[in-house]
């Protein structure tokens, strides 16, 4: 009777349980979708997982982090994503052929460049620059991603005017050279120090001068330091300065803000150097890309004047070359590394300064310029 009882009350207690609700979690497990008519399912290719649902209505946010990825992936930001952000595209400004990605080479990029400003009369001030450059990538401190960019370059500058006049004693006329040299050793790396925190430091030595006569002053130094934050994947700020040595202006602030609201645009909103571009279209495995842009633009060389000046040792003299410029261009670059531009624009506040004050300042009138540039 004792077991009897005992298994009749198990009986009515089991019942029991089956008619009372469960109060607890649920977790769905959505169905397959069925394979699209005449595909046979492959049994080895696994979907996509179960999604979990807590209490049945809230649903966990997407992952932004992925335990499993690839060591050595692109930095994370400060901000894993824009509060406004919809396109989803890679940090940082894009240069032109962004995406396309090409192994990093001990001699990374042979360069040709040129530069055209037409001027032959009373204030005016012509000039041809062509300068070649090689860039070599050297691993430093046991990373491939920031490697030490070394680059010997030499450049000739062609010069046409200002034309001198008769001026009042004493006889001071603006008179240049033909040409002038530059030839330099120019060493840039760019440290990642945290995952948002980095910065793009470059120095540079060269010789300027018109190589009559190369003296210490035809010895230039020049450099660049910027900190960069990575505040989002959008959004980098840069803030630091540039060495010019130059006889107007020594240092100059430099940095801003750099955006790329997708990845067909990028906004680099920086002093002295902005520049916005737009990507056109894809001709086979070559990107073009639509740009404008701005730069403090010229130099400073060693000349030896044309009229003995006393005030000049042996009359030997410092003369700065300083303009603004403005333009418009397409750069392109394929696959297999081969990259140009062309470009279009406006030289303006233009001015030749001597170290000497003998003419103090002379002001060559706005002209255009014309650029182009072919680097592998």
């Amino acid at each position: 009777m004792r077991i009897a009882g005992f298994l009749c009350g198990l009986l009515v207690a089991f019942c029991v349980l089956l008619c009372v609700p469960a109060s607890g979690q649920r977790v769905q497990f959505p169905s397959p979708a069925p394979p699209a008519a005449g595909v046979v399912p492959d049994p080895m290719v696994v979907g996509p997982g179960p999604t979990a649902t807590f209490n049945g209505t809230i649903q966990p946010p997407l992952a932004q982090w992925d335990p499993y990825a690839t060591p050595g992936a692109r930095p994370a930001p400060l901000l894993p994503q824009d509060p406004y952000f919809q396109f989803g595209a890679p940090g940082g400004s894009p240069p032109p052929g962004g995406t396309f990605t090409r192994m990093r080479r001990l001699i990374d990029e042979v360069r040709l460049d040129y530069v055209w400003m037409p001027g032959d009369g009373l204030k005016e001030f012509g000039i041809n620059d062509a300068e070649l450059s090689v860039t070599f990538a050297i691993p430093f401190l046991y990373n491939t991603e920031t490697p030490l960019l070394v680059t010997p370059g030499f450049a000739i500058h062609y010069w046409n005017g200002p034309v001198s006049l008769p001026l009042v004693p004493p006889p001071d006329p603006p008179d240049l050279p033909p040409f002038v040299f530059d030839a330099y050793l120019d060493g840039a790396w760019n440290p990642q120090v945290t995952p948002w925190f980095g910065g793009e430091l470059s120095f540079r030595v060269g010789v300027y001068s018109d190589f009559k006569r190369v003296t210490e002053e035809s010895l230039r130094y020049m450099g660049k330091g910027l900190a960069v934050l990575s505040f989002s994947p959008s959004i980098k700020i840069k803030a630091g300065m540039w060495y010019l040595d130059r006889n107007r202006i020594k240092l100059l602030p430099a940095g801003g803000l750099v955006w790329t609201p997708n990845p067909d645009t990028y906004f680099n909103i920086l002093f002295p150097d902005p520049k916005i571009g737009r990507r056109l279209a894809n001709y086979g495995n070559t990107e073009w890309w639509l740009y404008a842009r701005g730069e403090y633009g010229g130099g400073a060389w060693t000349v030896k004047r044309v009229n003995p000046v006393p005030a000049v040792n042996d009359t030997l003299d410092s003369v700065d070359y300083n303009d603004l410029r403005c333009g418009v261009g397409l750069e392109f670059m394929n696959q297999g590394g081969l990259n140009g531009l062309f470009e279009v624009g406006v030289a303006f506040e233009r001015e030749i300064r001597y170290r000497s004050k003998l003419p103090e300042v002379v002001h060559p009138n706005t002209t255009v310029f014309l650029r182009g540039g072919l680097g592998y």
